[in-house]
């Protein structure tokens, strides 16, 4: 019974130890807040008519001789997600 208590209080610290590392080094592997990056939004012909940022997102509403658009930038990265076409005729 003693070398059973011995081992699950092992084990036991041996986890603890696991999680308080596994925390450390997600949190030193974040990108510096800092960090320059460029990107360009294909968008020939077009103007930007507003932007909105919410959390790590921003939106770009595009205007131009083909409608308008919607365009939704990774803030982090400066990537691409997402673009939706808005079609203002019937």
């Amino acid at each position: 019974m003693l070398a059973v208590v011995i081992i699950l209080g092992v084990l036991i610290v041996v986890g603890v130890i696991a999680l308080i590392t596994t925390a450390v080094l997600r949190a030193g592997n974040r990108a510096p807040a800092n960090a320059i990056y460029a990107a360009s939004v294909a968008a020939p012909g077009e103007r930007i008519e507003s932007t909105q940022l919410d959390g790590n997102r921003i939106l770009l509403r595009l205007s131009g001789p083909n409608g308008e658009e919607l365009v939704v930038l990774d803030a982090a990265s400066g990537r691409t997600i997402g673009r939706i076409a808005v079609a203002t005729r019937p």
